[in-house]
């Protein structure tokens, strides 16, 4: 298991579809029923800007990258694993 974030950066325009895909993800995590293996560890909005930043535990980089293709949100986003130092 690693600890990803993904960067997501998206047009105003866009707000209401990226809330709903969220929110179907969130509801996703709270019923158990993400793929295994994959953990959303959170979700942080960026006050006054149409971008967000989400926490993940998964197998691979790779494999959430290949799981964020599947969903295709309407973002431009960017996948990195890290490592926690807190």
């Amino acid at each position: 298991m690693v600890e990803v974030i993904i960067e997501h950066e998206w047009k105003k325009e866009d707000g209401e579809n990226v809330m709903k895909v969220v929110g179907g993800i969130i509801e996703m995590q709270k019923k158990g029923t993400l793929p295994p293996g994959f953990a959303l560890k959170g979700v942080q909005l960026l006050k006054g800007r149409n971008k967000a930043i989400c926490n993940w535990e998964a197998p691979s980089s790779s494999s959430l990258s290949e799981l964020l293709a599947k969903v295709n949100p309407p973002t431009i986003h960017t996948v990195t694993e890290v490592s926690r130092v807190l």
